[in-house]
């Protein structure tokens, strides 16, 4: 048996789990922002409005431009909800570091669209993992435990 190749550049052989995950090379993976989808985080439950059982599943993905040189490059990332800071504390001097998307991301975003009537929502793969913090924009809300008329 073949080993398969990226469907996207149709050059590099498809040698890792990861890689036949994706369909892609790990180099075109990292062009367009590609890794492979994690488990679903959506209940098994039919659409709340319409009542439809067909939903489509999308990691979304952030579309930016970084400085490279005297150009510009894209940079396209999987979603997150936020993303932790690169810092640099030296002996004499400290910085903050432009953000790497992918490596500092923190909450990967999944969205599930239903076919029935497009309705949208949105769920986060790893919620257990993001800090609480003020440079995160982070902050933690708590309404009780649903005595009340909401539930």
């Amino acid at each position: 048996m073949t080993t398969p190749r990226c469907e996207l550049c149709n050059t590099h052989q498809l040698s890792t789990d990861a890689e036949q995950a994706m369909r892609a090379c790990q180099v075109c993976a990292d062009r367009i922002g590609l890794i492979p989808m994690p488990p679903s985080r959506r209940p098994r439950a039919p659409c709340d409005r319409c009542n439809k059982s067909s939903f489509i599943r999308v990691i979304p993905r952030e579309h930016s431009t970084t400085r490279v040189g005297d150009g510009n490059a894209q940079v396209s990332a999987p979603m997150y909800v936020t993303h932790m800071p690169d810092t640099y504390r030296g002996f004499f001097s400290s910085e903050v570091k432009p953000v790497a998307v992918e490596e500092s991301g923190i909450g990967l975003l999944e969205v599930y669209v239903c076919r029935g009537c497009g309705a949208t929502e949105w769920y986060c793969v790893d919620v257990e993992k993001i800090p609480i913090d003020p440079h995160l924009m982070t902050e933690l809300i708590e309404y009780g435990d649903g005595d009340g008329p909401y539930r």
